[in-house]
């Protein structure tokens, strides 16, 4: 047998060594004797004892019944009572710690034997009796249902955790009520109190369900919807002893249901309005549904097509082909297909994009396809409105570059292909556009390009392409030509249609176009050196004169490309600051006394020595590098003036005039540049004079105005160049606050050849004067000339006669030694 540890509880040693023995005699083990009850319960806490046999009477203040009750509430552990006393109120007290016998001494060996062996017995059942009650209470606590168990009479014996939970009832509180107290339950839409079945069920012992929607009252009032089944609780024997109830909170699965329901109703409600076909096949590829969105595409009823296949019903054969044919796709691969068809239905084709599922079966096997066919009619119409628009110029509707150039490619391809075909390449550019949208506004200049696209429509054959590049700039495409004569047909044709006027918003408007002509050779490879060629020709035409074409030949190519080597020459000089400044002196006429400067730009190019502005100016102002070259040339000046200044002081101090482009007078940051300038270079605003032409002053009047304010503030002086050669602007000339009028050196140059030039420098002098401003006659290298402006009181002049632009060094001279002028 297993080892048995016994525990000997006895205050009379001799009886307690007779115990031993006899134990041990039966193969048991002492774990030890003690004489008291405080050393027994010490003893006990050792886990390894499995009885106790326990003396009632004990030495020390606690006797065995006392301690026994403390060992069986804390360790468990089994206790048989040795006593010789069997008095009444001695076994009352010992049955409050449950022992497991009484062994009245003196006591037999076999007596001693059998109540150990029951006791162990016993123990032992109920410590798997008490195990397996507390695994049915760990699961009756875990499981997610409520439960509730009754004896028979419907009192509550058992509330697990989720019971606890839902009713709001503690186990504690509702142990021993009756479960109708604990358990109330109404119908859910009457609020009918429900009677709870428990009678019946355990009368009948039969499972009962409530059937009707229920729900749950709570301790707190709450209401909890569940549903619930009571069964009954039976013994070995089928004797029912009571009842349980097991009951969930289905607050949330009916939420879930409710919103399923919802969810139900809205999709139904979307495919039957949808404005897609939704349709559904089955494998005979028969309409089992389609939604009402088919009869407003086909008018057919919805009925009509249920059961019938595409061929029954009275649709597009093709359309009918395409669609069964993806069908038995589906069926056959299981797989989705998506695809686009058109429908044509009275008259009208409809695009629409189809998506067909299937719908497998538990077999793995296609049962039905769904179909959802969408309308993309509209987006196939923005489609080719797109490409459309990609292709071609949104203002005027005739081919863009991208188009022209595909076109081009193609004429280009069909030459190398063909030795008899040839075509040509016209670039057209509008003459005088800007003026016009400047001055008649930019609606009237849209018009303009507008009418001028039709009026080239209407001058070209039959295949040949008129194209819209940007801006006023068109291109044309002669496609096929039998001769140049083909060429110079077209071209005359429209010059011919632009003689007369636009009727453009009220006004007439006159216009003409320059041409230039590239025509096809075994030497192009590419469209765009078509219309590079035809653009250079374009430009030699525009400086010919407006309403002038020309034919590309080498000899421009060439002249393009100086002019490009050029302008990448100036770029690298800007950056090199290849630039350097001659002064031409300006003097008082009588006693040829110098009061200023004149700065003028010079280029000292690495290869081609010191080149002169004429020939380099006009293409700065045309790439913008002008304003680069200005500032510089503008920050020398005042530098070179101040300097001056201090090896020559003189009163009033010299002064130093400088040139504006119009391109500088139209930089934002001029006036802050100005500025910047004369503070770094301490040069006295007064002393630097600014020269700018009428054009630059006519160019913007609201925003020139705003300028001179600002550099007056200054006390920068600004003076009208080349004055009497730009536009008709006497009228303007008091509103700008210039301190001088220069004279254009083309007058000059006439006085002694022609007395109309006297005049117009007499009618300056006197306007200037009246103005209250000073006059600068330029280009003076006569003698006669000198006497002529003397005697038309010309205060200042400047020119060869004096003195030609000069370095810095030659300055310095003719400042110490004063002018000498150059006779003849």
């Amino acid at each position: 047998m297993n080892k048995v540890n016994i525990l000997i509880v006895e205050d009379e040693f001799i009886v307690a060594m007779d115990i031993k023995k006899r134990l041990e005699k039966f193969g048991y083990t002492i774990f030890g004797i003690v004489d008291s009850g405080e050393e027994a319960i010490e003893k006990a806490a050792d886990d390894s004892i499995d009885l106790i046999l326990m003396d009632i009477i004990l030495q020390g203040k606690m006797d065995g019944v006392e301690s026994a009750q403390i060992i069986h509430n804390i360790f468990n552990i089994p206790v048989i009572f040795l006593t010789v006393d069997e008095d009444e109120k001695t076994l009352e007290r010992a049955k409050v710690t449950d022992p497991f016998g009484y062994i009245i001494k003196p006591f037999k060996e076999k007596e001693l034997k059998f109540n150990i062996e029951i006791s162990l017995s016993k123990h032992r059942i109920q410590t798997k009796l008490k195990q397996h009650e507390q695994w049915l209470n760990t699961i009756l606590k875990s499981i997610g249902d409520a439960v509730i168990t009754s004896d028979a009479l419907g009192a509550v014996t058992f509330m697990n955790s989720a019971a606890e939970l839902i009713t709001g009832w503690k186990y504690s509180d509702g142990f021993g009520k009756e479960v109708i107290e604990v358990f109330n339950i109404v119908h859910e839409k009457t609020r009918i109190k429900i009677e709870i079945p428990i009678k019946q069920v355990i009368e009948s012992g039969i499972i009962a369900h409530l059937s009707e929607p229920t729900i749950l009252i709570a301790r707190n009032g709450a209401e909890i919807p569940i549903n619930d089944s009571i069964a009954p609780i039976k013994e070995d024997d089928g004797n029912i002893t009571g009842a349980v109830l097991v009951f969930q909170d289905i607050s949330e699965r009916k939420q879930i249901l409710e919103t399923l329901g919802h969810r139900q109703q809205e999709f139904k409600a979307l495919v039957e309005n949808a404005p897609d076909i939704i349709s559904r096949f089955n494998t005979q590829l028969r309409y089992v549904y389609v939604n009402p969105a088919i009869e407003k595409i086909t008018g057919i009823s919805a009925e009509t097509f249920i059961g019938k296949t595409n061929a029954d019903l009275t649709l597009p054969s093709e359309f009918c082909q395409i669609c069964d044919y993806k069908l038995q796709q589906v069926f056959q691969t299981k797989q989705e297909i998506e695809f686009e068809c058109t429908l044509a239905i009275a008259w009208e084709a409809k695009h629409y994009h189809t998506r067909l599922v299937p719908e497998l079966g538990s077999d793995g096997s296609v049962y039905f396809v769904l179909s959802i066919a969408r309308n993309i009619t509209a987006l196939k119409v923005a489609q080719a409105q797109l490409i459309h628009d990609a292709f071609h110029d949104l203002l005027t509707g005739l081919p863009n570059r991208a188009l022209f150039l595909e076109r081009l490619e193609r004429a280009l391809m069909s030459a190398k292909r063909r030795v008899d075909y040839t075509f040509a390449v016209l670039f057209l550019d509008l003459d005088r556009f800007k003026r016009i949208n400047d001055s008649l506004g930019h609606m009237i200049g849209d018009q303009l390009l507008t009418a001028l696209a039709r009026i080239l429509e209407n001058c070209l054959r039959a295949g040949d392409t008129v194209a819209r590049l940007g801006g006023d700039e068109f291109t044309i495409l002669l496609d096929n030509l039998n001769n140049i004569n083909d060429v110079t047909t077209v071209v005359e044709r429209i010059h011919e249609a632009l003689k007369s006027a636009f009727k453009l918003n009220g006004n007439e408007v006159f216009t003409t176009v320059s041409i230039g002509i590239a025509l096809s050779n075994a030497s192009y490879n590419r469209p765009e050196e078509l219309l590079r060629d035809a653009d250079i020709a374009m430009y030699q035409a525009k400086t010919s004169g407006k309403g002038c074409h020309k034919i590309f030949d080498s000899t421009m190519y060439i002249q393009v490309t100086k002019l490009l080597e050029l302008e990448m020459d100036l770029r690298r000089a800007v950056e090199r600051q290849e630039f350097l400044i001659h002064y031409q002196p300006i003097v008082l006429l009588g006693t040829y006394k110098i009061i200023g400067f004149e700065a003028l730009v010079r280029w000292q190019h690495p290869q081609h020595g010191l080149v002169f502005p004429g020939s380099f100016i006009p293409l700065a102002e045309e790439t913008g590098l002008i304003i680069p070259i200005g500032y510089w040339v503008l920050r020398e000046a005042c530098r070179q003036m101040h300097a001056w200044q201090i090896q020559f002081p003189a009163d009033p101090p010299l002064t130093i005039s400088v040139n504006l482009s119009t391109k500088q007078f139209s930089d934002p940051a001029l006036i802050e540049k100005i500025n910047q300038i004369v503070q770094e270079t301490d040069l006295e605003g007064s002393n630097l004079k600014l020269e700018i032409t009428e054009s630059v002053l006519m160019g913007n009047i609201q925003l020139t105005s705003f300028m001179i304010l600002q550099l007056q503030e200054m006390n920068i002086q600004l003076q009208l160049d080349d004055f009497g050669t730009g536009y008709s602007s006497l009228s303007y000339l008091h509103r700008f606050p210039s301190s001088a009028l220069k004279i254009d050196r083309s007058f000059i140059a006439k006085i002694g050849a022609n007395e109309e030039s006297l005049e117009i420098i007499q009618t300056i002098i006197s306007l200037a004067k009246n103005l209250n401003k000073d006059v600068i006659a330029e280009g003076v290298e006569t003698a006669e000339q000198l006497a002529q402006l003397r005697a038309m009181k010309c205060k200042y002049a400047q020119g060869y006669f004096f003195s030609k632009p000069l370095d810095s060094k030659s300055i310095e001279r003719l400042i110490a030694f004063g002018i000498q002028p150059i006779q003849g």
